[in-house]
């Protein structure tokens, strides 16, 4: 009945809740490959066996858990992903308090279309992590954690006939370090501002010596004569002004048949986590996800030929733009 999907929708965010809690509690970490009763459960974990068996109970009902009826606790297929060495890093990030409090924002966001997490805080989202290295940390494991696509993105393309591949705003290295050990001929350049990339080197174990490290600022140059030029999870965070300056810096920096990948969430009509994750850029940053004709657009105006769009996990895509 629509009564009941309304109360569903108006309390989604108690089941985001409760899923966080588990996270934080690492309670699929405790339950990896056996299972427990809830008292058992309760002690690994820290908790109260009670108030656990009350979180339990509604996991089970979105399938994160199941029990075998007998009293004992196990993980579903998809509650195993809330695992640390999954995407629980990533799930524990968005119930952090600084996010929470942002989104209550929204509605200032939608009144004046500016964003919400400075309009609450009083800074941008990353001067905010800048003064608090715990958060910092959080929020890089969690970026970590969602990066698992990464691994799929030489699935998806070939760069076979790449010998140099350029990860612009590349942070650490984490997606250029895998395009480079699925690729052994080609060499990396890792771009991003100077304080990143001086600690990317332990994250490139084994193809360091087919990388070099640069610093510098996007928005006012790129590095030239790459033949293949990364851009993941960039693009979002800026509103078109500055992403036609970003694109206009690989245009000037590529050679005549490069392309340039770009790696995000694509809006659809019928896409619900694009449309989530723009509303959540316009409250922590202002910026947004865009349709592919947008995306287009903003090629177009650079001087860019939008090409193929190709499928990635966690509902990623891959946008190949040539110049």
């Amino acid at each position: 009945m629509m009564e009941h999907e309304l109360m569903r929708i108006a309390t989604g965010g108690w089941l985001a809740q409760a899923t966080f809690v588990a996270v934080r509690l690492g309670v699929a970490d405790a339950l990896e490959g056996r299972r427990l009763t809830c008292a058992e459960l309760a002690e690994a974990v820290g908790a109260h066996p009670g108030a656990l068996h009350r979180l339990l109970r509604l996991l089970a009902r979105v399938d994160l858990v199941d029990t075998d009826g007998a009293g004992g606790w196990g993980l579903t297929p998809m509650g195993a992903l809330l695992r640390h060495d999954e995407l629980g890093p990533l799930v524990a990030l968005y119930g952090e308090d600084y996010f929470g409090a942002a989104w209550g924002g929204l509605a200032h966001a939608v009144r004046t279309g500016e964003p919400a997490f400075e309009h609450v805080h009083g800074m941008p989202v990353f001067a905010h992590l800048a003064d608090d290295p715990g958060r910092a940390a959080t929020f890089n494991a969690g970026m970590a954690a969602g990066a698992a696509f990464f691994r799929e993105v030489p699935v998806a393309y070939d760069f076979s006939g790449a010998r140099t591949v350029v990860d612009l705003a590349g942070g650490t290295g984490a997606l250029l370090g895998t395009v480079l050990r699925d690729t052994p001929s080609a060499r990396g350049v890792l771009f991003d501002v100077p304080e990143v990339v001086a600690a990317a080197s332990a994250h490139l174990e084994g193809v360091l010596d087919r990388c070099e490290l640069v610093g510098g600022d996007l928005f006012v140059s790129v590095p030239a004569g790459g033949d293949v030029y990364l851009l993941s999870r960039i693009m979002h965070d800026w509103d078109d002004d500055r992403c036609a300056m970003l694109l206009r810096n690989c245009a000037r920096a590529m050679r005549p048949g490069a392309e340039l990948l770009i790696i995000e969430r694509v809006v659809s009509a019928d896409s619900y986590l694009p449309l989530a994750f723009d509303l959540h850029m316009m409250v922590m940053t202002g910026g947004r996800e865009r349709t592919e004709e947008e995306y287009g657009t903003l090629l177009e105006q650079a001087g860019l030929v939008p090409g193929k769009l190709l499928d990635l996990p966690l509902g990623m895509r891959l946008l190949v733009a040539s110049r």
